[in-house]
């Protein structure tokens, strides 16, 4: 009779090494870090329509899906400057309960400058 603690653990390649560090980071990454990386893509792809500027339509319909991809950044950086501002926000206020929200700290601040100890 085998224990669970005998057994070896599965052998892992390294493609499943590499997949569940892939999956950790992706966990980790904002939306930005890859709408950052598909702009030099996304203005790449679009180099071609200023080359031929003899279909109005197909020019109007490029720039089109451009101006909404670059609106689409826009607002994603956007809601990642909110979220930085409340996190920092929540930092602060913790803070501030954890210090001089606290009554007992505050007391002891108070009767440490009364008798003059630093």
């Amino acid at each position: 009779m085998k224990t669970q603690a005998n057994e070896p653990r599965p052998i892992r390649t390294l493609r499943q090494h590499f997949w569940n560090g892939f999956k950790k980071a992706h966990r980790q990454r904002p939306l930005s870090f890859y709408l950052l990386l598909s702009i030099p893509v996304v203005l790449l792809l679009a180099a071609h329509l200023f080359r031929s500027l003899d279909d109005p339509r197909r020019l109007a319909f490029g720039l089109s899906l451009l101006f909404v991809f670059l609106g689409v950044v826009l607002i994603g950086a956007l809601l990642d400057t909110l979220s930085i501002i409340r996190e920092s926000l929540v930092t602060k206020r913790t803070s501030y309960k954890e210090t001089l929200g606290d009554d007992e700290f505050l007391a002891e601040l108070r009767s440490n400058r009364l008798s003059g100890d630093d």
